[in-house]
């Protein structure tokens, strides 16, 4: 993750045709930025979708792709220091060469993935910038964000939204109402929707009703309506 970052953003064209002018000396000196290394990165960057490599008629560029793009607006700036890498790359030798203990280096790997995620905050809208690539259904009646289909129901992809329709929810299970992808749509737009077959706890029979779908802010809430339209 933090060779991405450097490849992209620092260095990324200058690594393949201009040798290490752009790297760090602190990260040379430490055995970021090889040759070898450099290859490396560069080929993982390419065949994980974060860089494009274009060629021209003389020379080959390397450009950041949108998901190279978009990963590094939400990534810590500590993850976005080629430094750390070299520090890593520094105690992975020691390791090696006995001067440090596997369990000891593995430690404090831990203790930095433990504060990074104890401090780190989802910058607002990163959802943005990582579309789901679902199909959207509606839009969400709290915050206007896209509402899509997942495995247990329809959810706001907006991360600090809590919107969502769950396919197990108690008034639809009763009635048996299996929710659709049409049906959602036109409670998303229209608040409700017509319902054919609805089954009554009380009498076992079915009946047809309009399923009306209020939303206060923080929870959602069924109810029926027995229009002419529902009919």
């Amino acid at each position: 993750m933090v060779l991405f970052i450097y490849g992209t953003v620092s260095a990324c064209s200058a690594m393949e045709s201009a040798g290490a002018k752009d790297i760090p000396e602190d990260a040379e000196r430490r055995g970021l930025g090889t040759p070898a290394t450099r290859a490396g990165i560069i080929e993982k960057l390419i065949s994980t979708g974060f860089v494009e490599r274009k060629k021209g008629k003389k020379n080959v560029h390397l450009v950041p792709a949108h998901t190279g793009i978009s990963l590094i607006t939400v990534l810590p700036e500590q993850l976005q220091s080629p430094l750390l890498t070299a520090e890593w790359e520094s105690k992975l030798k020691m390791v090696e060469r006995g001067e440090m203990s596997e369990d000891t280096f593995m430690s404090e790997i831990a203790l930095t993935v433990n504060e990074l995620t104890r401090t780190y905050s989802v910058i607002k809208g990163a959802e943005a910038v990582f579309p789901s690539g679902r199909d959207v259904i509606g839009k969400c009646p709290r915050c206007g964000g896209d509402v899509t289909e997942s495995r247990h129901g329809y959810f706001c992809e907006r991360n600090e939204c809590r919107f969502g329709l769950w396919r197990d929810n108690k008034f639809l299970a009763d009635k048996r109402i299996s929710l659709t992808k049409t049906m959602v749509a036109a409670l998303l737009r229209d608040g409700r929707v017509p319902v054919k077959g609805i089954f009554s706890e009380k009498t076992g029979r079915s009946y047809d009703a309009n399923l009306v779908l209020t939303d206060d802010g923080e929870k959602s809430k069924y109810s029926l309506d027995f229009g002419r339209d529902a009919r």
